[in-house]
């Protein structure tokens, strides 16, 4: 299903809502039902369920063929998705669970995101993070899925916004979200970073992830943390640029500070992977630069430890 290259904005955010309110009571129906978790060829740290599976479908479903999404993107070249991103119609980029080792491991870090992009940048996007406001009073479980509480995220047209949820679906109306003041000197730090940068605990940063892209977002919109870090794929950034950039964050390249180029296809390698870079995701550029000198280029692992 398509949509009109000069569709509006407004209409551009009400399909992907839709989109998502039908994704996650989808995703929350199979978690309860049981799943089982494989992994994607031999890197045990890319994990996929059915729910992947099924979510991806329903995003061809309702994006047809203006959509990059990341279990059908192995084949996509980075000249195929810079065109696709290039231009003036709605192009979608979308992650179908985001955060699929807590969603089959029964946590809360996970969700369902899309972007939409046009003319080289996204431009919109919505999260919907279904289980997010689990109670953590007491031991951990599974709820029916039409219980479970979260909180769907969204942004447009350079304002951010954020509803709670209950069974995957808006309980109230979108209501504004404006970037929080207070510093909590906590920074996002996804896997894929640390296994590359390590932190300096000592200049008064200090690491917090829940198992995802997706939660590092909504961690830091709410406030939880005071930055975050991106070395991840086309598909894990798009989804959540235009609610920091809404929010008034902003990217800066480590070390140096460089801002983000003009066309958001050109972070990305010839994988649409941006694993060998970093960029920090900044209230500002004195912000950038503070936290630049607390990370360091993880040093190689050589050899092997000897017996004593």
């Amino acid at each position: 299903m398509t949509l009109p290259p000069d569709a509006p904005a407004q209409d551009v955010l009400a399909r992907m809502l839709a989109f998502a309110e039908e994704a996650a009571p989808l995703a929350l129906r199979m978690r309860a039902a049981g799943l089982d978790m494989t992994n994607k060829g031999p890197d045990l740290g890319q994990a996929l369920t059915e729910a992947d599976l099924a979510v991806s479908r329903l995003l061809h479903a309702r994006f047809g063929p203006d959509l990059i999404e990341e279990e059908t993107a192995d084949d996509l070249s980075h000249a195929a998705a810079a065109a696709l991103l290039a231009r003036d119609a709605w192009t979608f980029v979308g992650d179908p669970i985001d955060g699929t080792r807590p969603f089959a491991g029964g946590l809360t870090g996970w969700g369902v995101m899309v972007a939409a992009c046009r003319a080289g940048w996204p431009r919109a996007c919505v999260m919907n993070l279904p289980v997010w406001a689990e109670d953590r009073a007491g031991p951990a479980r599974i709820d029916p899925a039409e219980a479970a509480r979260g909180i769907l995220l969204a942004a447009c047209d350079g304002q951010a916004f954020w509803a709670p949820t209950q069974g995957g679906i808006r309980a109230e109306a979108l209501r504004p979200l404006e970037r929080p003041g207070r510093r909590t000197g906590h920074v996002g730090w996804l896997s894929v970073t640390a296994q590359k940068f390590t932190l300096d605990y000592g200049r008064g940063w200090f690491p917090w992830s829940e198992g995802g892209t997706i939660s590092d977002a909504a961690l830091l919109a709410t406030g939880r943390l005071d930055a975050t870090l991106s070395n991840n794929r086309l598909w894990d950034l798009a989804p959540i640029l235009p609610l920091f950039e809404a929010l008034g964050f902003g990217l800066f390249h480590w070390p140096d500070l460089t801002p983000p180029p003009a066309a958001f296809v050109d972070l990305f390698d010839a994988g649409l992977s941006a694993h060998d870079d970093l960029w920090m995701v900044c209230r500002n550029r004195d912000q950038a630069a503070d936290l630049a000198q607390a990370i360091r280029r993880a040093e190689p692992v050589t050899g092997s430890a000897e017996g004593g």
